[in-house]
């Protein structure tokens, strides 16, 4: 399909969190009309994304279910006549060429392998609920016929409830040709091992292919990223550099931190100058599983995958590299190997909570900007 040289490339972001996939969608060309978010505190951190023209990207609050008897704060409809009123001022035009991607980057909580332990009565229903948001989305795909889609999502979402294969075969219903594929953000230049699963939709004869790789991308290691940063200690917030700010640790943990080299398991904690520090629960024989917590990444490699969990040494190989740092990760480290760009901010700026989940959820925008000029060369 060949564009007109006017032709412009508009792009709706839904359950767009703190903005990754805005972020990169705009590097790739695009230009983002709006992220939708039912968590309105995403805002402050979403709205520092500029568009090419100067524009901010608006984010709107809305909760997109449709409104019935089971969801009866849903403003789906509500949100579809904004869409299409911003759309409308934006002077969007097919007749001249203007193209529209909608992305949909649903919770991917429901689809990962820590929600098969067994939740509460309320767990299980916000989670049976939330898996239902990639389908939510399909009535907003109807009213505003996008020319493309793109999804981002965990691993899981390929097997679990065969969520991903009912939404694609309702998109090839709808005239969309799709493809999905588990990609590992680390071979598209993302300083993490981080697999997810892409699908990408199209209304066009031929069914798209996703690529495995970016073939020009190189994968900087964690030091490359988070090298520059001055040292802080654990429960410090850096009087100048946002979000770099780091939790606090008991003593025992900082002993557990203090006695881990990079890249060894917590088995070390066995043998330290302070004595056997292991977690009662890792002394009873089985050495095979969480072995990375209270452990530490490595300078030389890149970084296990960025959960929203990050900043704490107890879920996974968060500690820092630097054996004079005994802490987790901060912040802004996370936001770095998640590929945000060195000026952005998180909000609120001095909080360790949301601001990790916000980044750990995110779709990290050098994922977001390859697959946004893939998009875009084929639309």
């Amino acid at each position: 399909m060949r564009k007109l040289n006017n032709s412009r490339n508009f792009a709706i972001d839904l359950f767009c969190g703190a903005g990754g996939m805005t972020c990169g969608l705009i590097q790739a060309g695009f230009h983002v009309i709006a992220g939708v978010d039912k968590e309105n505190r995403c805002k402050e951190t979403y709205i520092q994304n500029v568009n090419h023209d100067g524009s901010h990207a608006k984010f709107l609050n809305f909760d997109l279910f449709p409104s019935d008897e089971f969801h009866p704060d849903g403003q789906q409809s509500i949100a579809i006549n904004e869409l299409m009123t911003i759309l409308k001022e934006v002077n969007f035009s097919r007749e001249n060429g203007d193209r529209l991607l909608i992305a949909v980057c649903a919770p991917c909580q429901p689809f990962t392998k820590i929600s098969q332990i067994k939740l509460t009565n309320q767990r299980a229903f916000e989670q049976a609920r939330d898996t239902n948001l990639l389908l939510v989305s399909l009535g907003i795909i109807e009213a505003l016929k996008p020319d493309a889609i793109f999804c981002e999502n965990v691993e899981g979402i390929l097997k679990k409830n065969y969520i991903l294969q009912q939404f694609s075969s309702l998109l090839d219903t709808a005239g969309y040709k799709t493809d999905a594929k588990v990609i590992n953000a680390a071979r598209f230049g993302v300083p993490q091992s981080r697999k997810r699963t892409i699908c990408i939709a199209f209304k066009q004869p031929e069914k798209p292919e996703i690529p495995d790789c970016d073939p020009e991308a190189t994968t900087p290691k964690v030091a490359d990223i988070i090298g520059h940063l001055p040292p802080i200690k654990a429960g410090d917030v850096h009087p100048t550099i946002k979000n770099h700010c780091s939790r606090g640790l008991s003593p025992l943990n900082l002993k557990r931190i203090s006695s881990i080299k990079p890249g060894t398991k917590n088995a070390q904690l066995k043998h330290t100058p302070f004595g056997d520090l292991r977690l009662e629960c890792h002394k009873k024989g089985n050495d095979s599983s969480f072995t990375d917590s209270y452990t530490r990444m490595e300078a030389d490699k890149i970084s296990p995958t960025i959960t929203t969990k990050f900043t704490s040494i107890t879920n996974g190989r968060f500690g820092h590299y630097d054996t004079k740092q005994n802490r987790a990760l901060s912040v802004k480290e996370g936001m770095l190997l998640q590929t945000f760009p060195e000026n952005y901010v998180f909000y609120p700026e001095n909080s360790l909570s949301f601001p990790s989940i916000l980044i750990g959820n995110a779709v990290p925008p050098k994922i977001a900007n390859f697959f946004g000029k893939y998009i875009s060369n084929l639309i």
